[in-house]
């Protein structure tokens, strides 16, 4: 019985992502199956085609090429295919698609985009995986738990290729000191695939690329001290509160670009708040949070929250966690107490308000043998309670 999974290789995920060619399967596949092998089509939107449902299916495929609003290409899902349709399919240009036939195909015509697959013999008719290098793909499968962490990654490598995208539209030259940092959380052996990835999906041209002098510098980080992971504070912070961790985020990236260098730091801590968490907990925070921070922090300048005695007490647990200064500890106590007391202040405002002599008789009280309009005076005067409160 077919299953999902079974597309979930490391030769498909070659084929359509790393390659960015087109694959079709005979014989039949269970459309749920078959798309199980979206996983591997990040950067693209995928458009379901029945041919049975359709004249002209080439024609179509290449309007919907063509005239698409969107920026992302499209990769289409093709089924119900007869020889004669794959033929013509076969001869548009920049199509992507996985097609699957129900007949025999006779793979007469290869233009080296497309790969034939037998499902029945799990055989491909012009593909041999055993001279093609998939470590980086095995590696990518075997180390993500679910699906979802599979598609991550991927989506992570489309990311980076659009960073190297950027660079390379933006200067003249390869620049290798911010290649090499772009791509320096993968093993260099990895990198030639992402590149070639890169070539393929953008239909650009790189120039080659000094591995060699990319491998030293990755061996340069890879002697630093690696950095102690500060992962459960972090969750600890932004998970407590919503309005602490909100401020908390936002004077990071504050404190980053006013204290940090941006050359000491990779990608990801330049962005993932996390990674920039452990990096300063690393290198500029070692022994404590810096005091400056975390009097901002209190005062909430960014998102101009008010703190109510629970968001006060969320935050000295926090600062307790992280080991605030004693005297940064009293001032959240004060408030806490300050906040009590202004509480308190407004009710006694509120109870003791004299009554206006100079009320109207409409605005007195009126007699409660008079009950609806007793009940009347009372309502609008919770109504004002309220109001104040």
């Amino acid at each position: 019985m077919d299953t999902g999974y079974d597309f979930l290789q490391p030769e498909f995920l070659n084929i359509l992502f790393f390659q960015q060619k087109s694959l079709v399967i005979a014989p039949y596949v269970d459309l749920k199956h078959l798309h199980s092998l979206e996983i591997f089509t990040g950067g693209y939107n995928v458009v379901d085609l029945d041919s049975t449902a359709l004249h002209n299916i080439s024609e179509i495929l290449e309007l919907e090429n063509n005239n698409s609003y969107s920026q992302t290409p499209c990769f289409f899902f093709i089924t119900n295919i007869n020889s004669n349709e794959l033929h013509e399919i076969m001869e548009l240009d920049n199509i992507h698609c996985v097609i699957n036939a129900n007949e025999k195909i006779d793979c007469t015509i290869d233009n080296g985009h497309f790969v034939f697959y037998n499902k029945k013999s799990g055989s491909f008719l012009n593909y041999d995986p055993t001279k093609i290098n998939l470590e980086f793909e095995k590696q990518l499968i075997n180390s993500s738990k679910n699906k979802s962490i599979l598609q991550d990654k991927i989506l992570r490598i489309k990311s980076i290729a659009t960073t190297i995208f950027t660079e390379l539209n933006e200067e003249l030259n390869i620049n290798s000191r911010k290649i090499s940092q772009i791509l320096s959380e993968y093993d260099p052996k990895y990198w030639d695939k992402i590149l070639g990835f890169t070539r393929f999906y953008y239909k650009i041209e790189i120039p080659e690329v000094d591995v060699k002098f990319f491998f030293n510098k990755k061996l340069k980080y890879s002697n630093k001290k690696p950095l102690i992971d500060f992962s459960d504070e972090y969750h600890t912070i932004v998970s407590s509160n919503r309005k602490l961790g909100r401020e908390f985020i936002q004077l990071l990236h504050d404190y980053r670009s006013r204290k940090v260098n941006p050359s000491n730091l990779d990608l990801e801590q330049l962005y993932n708040p996390q990674k920039l968490y452990d990096y300063l907990r690393n290198h500029h925070w070692k022994n404590g949070l810096d005091k400056e921070f975390l009097t901002k922090w209190q005062k909430m300048n960014h998102t101009k929250y008010t703190l109510d005695k629970d968001d006060l007490s969320d935050l000295y647990k926090i600062f307790n966690i992280l080991k605030a200064p004693e005297e940064i500890l009293t001032n959240i106590s004060s408030d806490s107490m300050n906040y009590d007391e202004n509480i308190t202040n407004k009710n006694n405002a509120i109870f003791t308000e004299p009554i206006n002599n100079k009320e109207s008789p409409s605005n007195s009280i009126p007699s409660i043998k008079n009950f609806p309009q007793f009940k009347k005076w009372v309502l609008k005067k919770l109504g004002e309670i309220e109001k104040l409160l």
